[in-house]
């Protein structure tokens, strides 16, 4: 009699702790991920496969705009001209915004540079959820 209880009262446990284990798969938590969109793990290459962005990364100015700061760098045995062109999405008064800005860039053969495109986005909105897409032209 009692080895029926005891295998009953197991059962009981063991159903009751596989509900309890599941409840937390079952609960919806808070976004994760990075704030800042992923970077690409390979350089973008430019006109005549010269002119390469290093680097990029998105920085607060001081009236709290959103700022791209982009690294590009020269790998061609000529001097090359190209436009870096940022195109850049943030949601703002729950409505998505997008925003394309560009800047020119003459470097010579190795030179490399770091170039700024300014953006009438708000960082604060950009942080929050916002994307971005880098590349020359």
């Amino acid at each position: 009699m009692n080895r029926r209880r005891l295998l009953a009262t197991g059962a009981r446990l063991a159903a009751a702790s596989g509900v309890a284990a599941l409840a937390g798969c079952t609960a919806a938590g808070d976004p994760s991920g990075p704030l800042t969109p992923p970077r690409s793990p390979e350089a973008t290459a430019g006109p005549g496969e010269g002119l390469v962005i290093t680097d990029f990364t998105d920085v607060e100015g001081d009236d709290g705009d959103l700022l791209v700061r982009v690294t590009v760098e020269n790998r061609g045995g000529e001097e090359r001209t190209g436009t870096i062109v940022a195109t850049v999405t943030a949601t703002v008064d729950g409505e998505e915004r997008e925003e394309t800005v560009s800047r020119d860039v003459t470097l010579a053969p190795g030179e490399r540079t770091e170039a700024t495109l300014e953006t009438s986005l708000s960082f604060e909105s950009f942080s929050g959820s916002g994307s971005m897409r880098v590349e020359i032209v």
